[in-house]
């Protein structure tokens, strides 16, 4: 009895350090994980249209080409549009800064009338010298400087992937070979499941982040509120982050309405257009198109939220569900970590 305590805690001691170190092993490798992980989920998208394409006789390095060349269109548009927002924004700091000056005199004017009334000291604080929107355009500014660590990564994505789709339908040859016919069977099996679940929820969530984002931008666009191109996109984005993505879509154009407009009565409608948007999409148009559920415990969601945010900032917050689904689905096809997979479960209906 006293053995088998003993072993539970080593057991335990054993995988808290093995957590640490895989955790220690992603931060450190971050720069060639990060976009291999893209490049695989990527891949999984585009498999069908290359397989589908070389059925047709179309050979393999014409639909490669046709795929780098669909990628590269979509790079460059989004750069054009950030591009021509951030100048935009450059251009409209004045306006903004005057009127943050404003609101943060109101805010120490408040502070001050209620710490003479409760007999404190107010502090020797100038808020509208603290608030400098000129910053920001440092900040911008110096953002530019990490457009090479962007370059780099999107180059290792195109890598990864290209190398992926080139050899898309030969893994299956590969397990077999490698393996026995009873654990083939059985690898080969959880790859097609993962591959099926996780495209059907990286292809969903893209339409329904389209969709999002274009509402978006449709009704940012019709309350006049400055560059809703710009909050399209991030609500695109941002929609890939369960929860917490919508919040922060809804807050930032939020946030201008209320700089850019004197009364209330537009950040108002922003708050509602864009809410009642994110609502609709999240539960009711995405549930039904997905048709299924990833069955993911929401407190786990949350939970690799933080950690993958942690290890790779907000492309791992964007990769945590997928990354997620496939380890539950692995679990799931082990008999050994089924208990895990249980555990990882959302609540019953």
């Amino acid at each position: 009895m006293r053995d088998d305590q003993n072993n539970n805690l080593l057991n335990v001691f054993l995988g808290i350090i093995a957590v640490f170190v895989l955790g220690v092993m992603l931060l450190q490798l971050k720069t060639v994980l990060m976009p291999f992980v893209i490049a695989v989920l990527l891949s999984i998208i585009f498999k069908p249209l290359i397989l589908g394409l070389r059925e047709k006789g179309i050979p393999m390095f014409a639909s490669l080409f046709g795929v780098l060349l669909l990628f590269s269109l979509v790079l460059f548009l989004l750069g054009w549009v950030l591009f021509a927002s951030t100048e935009a924004f450059v251009n409209e700091i004045p306006k903004y800064q005057t009127k943050v000056a404003v609101i943060a005199d109101g805010v120490e004017s408040t502070l001050i009338y209620w710490a003479e009334r409760f007999n404190m000291q107010p502090a020797d604080f100038k808020w509208s010298d603290a608030i400098q929107l000129s910053s920001i355009a440092s900040v911008l500014t110096t953002g530019l400087g990490s457009f090479i660590s962007f370059v780099t990564t999107t180059f290792l994505v195109l890598l990864f992937m290209l190398f992926m789709l080139a050899s898309s339908g030969e893994m299956a040859k590969k397990v077999s070979v490698a393996f026995s016919p009873h654990y083939s069977e059985r690898i080969s099996s959880v790859l097609k499941v993962v591959d099926s679940h996780v495209r059907q929820y990286l292809v969903t969530k893209t339409l329904i982040s389209l969709g999002t984002g274009f509402l978006t931008w449709a009704v940012l666009l019709v309350l006049g509120v400055d560059f809703p191109l710009v909050f399209g996109f991030i609500a695109f984005v941002l929609n890939f982050i369960p929860n917490i993505g919508s919040t922060i879509s809804v807050l930032f154009p939020f946030a201008l309405s209320l700089l850019q407009f004197e009364s209330l009565f537009v950040p108002l409608f922003v708050i509602l257009g864009l809410g009642g948007t994110q609502m609709t999409m999240g539960n009711v148009v995405e549930p039904r198109i997905l048709g299924y559920s990833l069955n993911i415990s929401p407190l786990l969601i949350l939970v690799c939220l933080i950690f993958w945010g942690w290890l790779w900032g907000i492309w791992g917050m964007v990769l945590a569900v997928p990354i997620t689904a496939t380890i539950k689905i692995v679990f799931e096809n082990m008999p050994a970590f089924r208990p895990l997979a249980f555990l990882m479960d959302g609540p019953s209906a």
